[in-house]
């Protein structure tokens, strides 16, 4: 079993072997794939060669945790609107990429969503109502 660190040290178990077969047919949610994409950006700045291929990874893993997080009970706990309004905002963000510019750009584009992509987990991860100050997880 996997487990990522919360910012205030907490762990989140990173599997799925609690949830029913279907659910886990209905989302699977790969932590070691999504991880390996994020700690390959944010190693250092990604070579202008492979920038498209992570942000096209980066891509696949965002639009994959985010129904996943809206799909979750957040509103018998009070947390809708902040879901809502993070969502919104990660989507706005996504749907602003730079087009032109120097290379570099799109490279810190590409970090950009593998900090987002690293939330977005943590968040898929956690259960709705636990209290913690930022989702961030780290490996």
């Amino acid at each position: 079993m996997r487990t990522l660190k919360t910012a205030a040290g907490r762990r989140l178990r990173a599997t799925r072997q609690g949830a029913s077969p279907a659910r886990q047919a209905h989302c699977p949610i790969g932590v070691d794939d999504i991880m390996s994409t994020v700690r390959v950006t944010l190693d250092r700045l990604p070579p202008t060669a492979i920038v498209e291929h992570l942000l096209l990874r980066l891509r696949g893993h965002i639009q994959l945790l985010l129904p996943e997080i809206e799909a979750k009970g957040w509103a018998r706990y009070g947390q809708e609107d902040q879901i809502r309004l993070m969502t919104a905002s990660v989507r706005d963000r996504f749907n602003n990429e730079p087009k032109t510019g120097p290379a570099v750009v799109r490279c810190v584009y590409a970090q950009e969503l593998a900090h987002i992509c690293r939330d977005l987990l943590a968040l898929a991860l956690a259960e709705p109502g636990f209290e913690q100050p930022y989702p961030a997880a780290a490996s």
